[in-house]
């Protein structure tokens, strides 16, 4: 596999085990007292509940009923963050003053984060970039190192994290790539958005096309029926979605935004179709509850209301 760039616009399950963290108080989310939320690694909806969950440099932090929650402990560094129908895949790093080996390698959590399953290369690898199936669970990762199982390149897992396989890639033409969606049920259905747009595979990534009329794409996400991408294109930042059945692409009801403030992240409630957010470069967070009719902006630039 060609080298691919990330980051572009930024010129055999293991053991459960309980981070250690310098507090003793028993693990829960608290009503957030801080002001700013910063490098915000990923988002979602984990365990069917219908809460937003955001991963941050400095932990978990859930959206419930206009309030911001954080964790008050085992604030590690989660990167790669999946939300599933069970719980969370991640990767990334333990908090300072944690036992826990650095990198985690592949994680999953289904109590919210109070303990983490080691899956696969626990104090190895660090994958920044994962993708996975909400209901099927299926996981793909692009491994950006060689490490004791993996070259580099697009690997997939059908095991959670027990046997890996290299997917060739074929059709796969750009250099440099924003995120991995995978289809929520369906195993072997990914797209990846890219500088040169959105790329859909059905074959579990051995090869992909590219989505007609999609240009620079800075992310996307995938839903039963359709996937909602975003694009940089003449000067401004746009929502398309893209319906499977048909192929055809349409805008989509965008918030406002610069063009030095693409939207990183894509997340869609499972439990309601019409419920999206979106998470920008600069970390303003928008959600709409109709479909796009009307956004929210809950975040601007990071800072929540007290």
């Amino acid at each position: 596999m060609k080298h691919i760039k990330t980051f572009f616009l930024v010129s055999s399950l293991g053991i459960m085990v309980s981070g250690c963290s310098a507090s003793d108080e028993e693990y829960s989310y608290v009503k957030s007292k801080d002001t700013t939320i910063d490098h915000i690694h990923g988002i979602g909806y984990p365990n069917n509940q219908g809460d937003l969950v955001i991963a941050t440099h400095d932990g978990l932090m859930k959206y419930k009923d206009s309030t911001w929650y954080g964790t008050n402990s085992l604030k590690h560094d989660y990167m790669g963050f999946q939300p599933y129908k069970d719980g969370f895949y991640s990767s990334g790093h333990p908090e300072e003053g944690s036992i826990l080996k650095n990198p985690l390698g592949l994680v999953k959590s289904t109590d919210g984060g109070k303990s983490l399953d080691k899956l696969a290369l626990y104090g190895e690898t660090d994958f920044h970039y994962l993708g996975a199936g909400y209901q099927s669970k299926a996981i793909y990762a692009i491994n950006e190192e060689p490490n004791s199982e993996m070259e580099t390149g697009l690997y997939r897992t059908m095991d959670e994290g027990g046997n890996w396989e290299k997917a060739e890639m074929k059709g796969f033409d750009s250099t440099s790539i924003g995120n991995i969606a995978v289809h929520p049920s369906k195993k072997e259905m990914l797209a990846i958005s890219s500088k040169d747009g959105v790329y859909v595979s059905k074959d579990g990534g051995d090869s992909f096309t590219k989505v007609e009329n999609s240009q620079t794409v800075t992310s996307i996400y995938l839903s039963k029926r359709v996937g909602l991408f975003s694009s940089i294109e003449e000067g401004k930042i746009q929502l398309y979605e893209w319906d499977f059945k048909s192929n055809k692409v349409h805008p989509y009801p965008t918030p406002k935004l610069s063009k030095d403030n693409p939207i990183m992240y894509i997340s869609s409630n499972p439990e309601s179709s019409d419920e999206w957010t979106v998470v920008t470069y600069n970390n303003d967070i928008y959600q709409t509850t109709n479909n796009g009719e009307t956004w929210d902006e809950v975040v601007n630039e990071g800072k929540i209301a007290k």
